[in-house]
């Protein structure tokens, strides 16, 4: 198996990962409170895995910082949200 097949192979699964980014999103849109809460979560590690799967593809540094920096922030915004919930609704 070639170095480019390899490279594209990671490319598609990473396009792949706007599947359930797509889903989602039309769940943020459309469910009640509780899905939305965690369908953020989820968008946080499906966002955070395409960067790293881009930054193997590209050989950048970069998009892995991201999307190590985004992951860790999904965390911490999913319970400040959480918290807001519960207390003002």
């Amino acid at each position: 198996m070639s170095v480019s097949a390899t490279f594209n192979g990671l490319l598609f699964g990473a396009e792949l990962l706007f599947i359930p980014l797509a889903v989602a999103v039309w769940i943020l849109i459309s469910g009640d409170t509780v899905r939305r809460l965690i369908v953020l979560q989820l968008a946080g590690a499906v966002v955070s895995t395409q960067l790293v799967l881009l930054s193997i593809v590209f050989a950048t540094e970069e998009f892995a910082d991201l999307g190590v920096a985004l992951a860790l922030l999904s965390i911490g915004a999913t319970i400040a949200y959480g918290h807001f919930l519960e207390r003002w609704l």
